[in-house]
């Protein structure tokens, strides 16, 4: 796809790296740059993180990346609190201790370097119904748009694997390190024990699934992004601070910035400071809801920097995010992999 009214159908994300193999991950923002003879790296070259592939669609500061198109307010921090309850029957008395964690800090699992394979179920484990220790964390409500459209087929399937993601029939297994040379790393969202719901970075976006902890180091931190995709507006914190404040490039209307809570799945560093996608590309888990494809990749979403900053504050891409170069190279200097990023209507 590309960021003009005339690119061709049936193409991928021009905004991100791209992979040759079929299922593969590449792209870019578009399949065609923004402005006439101006060439997006999916259109005859890769996007390169040391020259890895992947596919993205158009997201303008999250880029539409034609990979895997893979926040919170400054709110105070609120207090945690820890609730008990009781279930009595005729045998036994349980205790269930809920422990609800503040908003403004994050918890990810990277895998260990020694794994060359992480595997995330579907279905809850046996033993997470019977956990005795709850923990979650106490995050807003983003909606998803994914309701808005017409469904699109799961990505990926097991009849259709993508470059490092692959279904399985009890859910999914994902390469470590990724396609991109980072470790495999998703965001928790409740933990029991040994066990843990996560983000997962497959479609339907907001995917959740359940994976064993012992697989992954865990760590936190207090970093977050929100975007307004009326207002085209960005802002980044660090806990309560605001670090970034930014005008940015969204997706058009006929390939449009997914809403939800997404985070930074990848960091790639681009060849050419100068080029269409800036100086840095950060991956989300996010998909386009409105491509299957992209210039022979996968339509991920991406935050990125752009060669033409006269776009930003306006409704541009193929659902990437584009920020100012300056703005994107901070980002990534800043934020970990794991970032949640809420992307708001």
């Amino acid at each position: 796809m590309s960021d003009h009214d005339n690119e061709p159908a049936g193409q991928q994300p021009g905004e991100h790296p791209t992979d040759s193999t079929d299922g593969g991950i590449s792209g870019n923002d578009a399949v065609g740059p923004d402005a006439p003879g101006e060439q997006a790296p999916g259109a005859g070259g890769v996007f390169t993180r040391q020259r890895v592939s992947f596919a993205v669609a158009g997201v303008a500061v999250l880029g539409l990346l034609g990979w895997l198109v893979f926040g919170n307010s400054g709110d105070p921090e609120p207090t945690p609190t820890t609730t008990s309850t009781t279930t009595t029957t005729e045998a036994t008395t349980t205790s269930v201790v809920t422990e609800t964690r503040p908003a403004l800090v994050s918890q990810v699992a990277t895998a260990k370097p020694d794994l060359t394979e992480v595997v995330v179920l579907e279905e809850p484990p046996p033993q997470w119904d019977s956990a005795t220790e709850i923990v979650k964390w106490d995050v807003p409500e983003v909606p998803f748009s994914q309701a808005e459209f017409a469904d699109r087929p799961d990505l990926p399937r097991e009849d259709y694997p993508l470059q490092g993601r692959y279904r399985t029939p009890i859910g999914w297994t994902f390469t470590n390190p990724t396609a991109f040379g980072d470790p495999f790393s998703v965001v928790v969202t409740e933990q029991r024990g040994d066990w843990a719901q996560v983000m997962v970075p497959v479609r339907p976006n907001g995917t959740l699934g359940y994976t064993d902890l012992s697989q992954y180091d865990l760590s936190e931190h207090e970093y977050r992004v929100e975007l307004r995709i009326s207002d085209r507006h960005l802002v980044a914190y660090r806990g309560t601070e605001q670090i970034v404040d930014t005008q940015v490039v969204v997706g058009r209307d006929a390939t449009r910035t997914p809403t939800g809570r997404f985070y930074v799945t990848d960091k790639t560093d681009e060849a050419n400071p100068n080029g269409f996608y800036g100086p840095h590309v950060l991956p989300l888990n996010a998909y386009s809801e409105q491509l299957d494809t992209f210039d022979g990749g996968v339509p991920v979403i991406a935050m990125h920097g752009t060669s033409r900053p006269d776009l930003l504050g306006q409704a541009a891409s193929n659902g990437c995010i584009r920020l100012p170069n300056e703005v994107i190279s901070q980002l990534n200097a800043e934020l970990p992999i794991g970032t949640q990023v809420e992307i708001y209507a």
